[in-house]
């Protein structure tokens, strides 16, 4: 896999040769909640559950925008976080459940 990413280095910088983990995910829910049952369990004050979002040092929240089929079954995902741009390259085995419109959380931890 191949991956171009667009993020505030200012808030979280990596450098050559640091190791870190990316994950995308379509909800930040443990379960995997619906963005209705989401919206009832907020980010404010009093909540109970514990979302991926704590266990991660930087978070982002973006949408799908594109995806591009090449001959020999590699594809690129092209999202954005708003204006934050990311491309990650590699097998279509590894990204065929990436939908275009499709809203994702990218989180990144060292």
């Amino acid at each position: 896999m191949s991956l171009s990413l667009d993020y505030n280095v200012e808030l979280y910088p990596l450098y050559t040769g640091d190791t870190f983990s990316l994950v995308l995910a379509s909800s930040l829910s443990r379960g995997g909640l619906v963005e209705e049952e989401e919206a009832q369990n907020s980010w404010r004050p009093g909540k109970v559950s514990r979302g991926m979002d704590e266990d991660y040092e930087y978070v982002m929240y973006g949408r799908v925008y594109k995806f591009d089929d090449a001959a020999d079954a590699k594809v690129t995902v092209y999202a954005s976080f708003g204006g934050l741009l990311m491309a990650l390259a590699g097998s279509f085995r590894h990204l065929q459940n990436i939908v275009i419109g499709e809203n994702i959380y990218l989180l990144i931890r060292r």
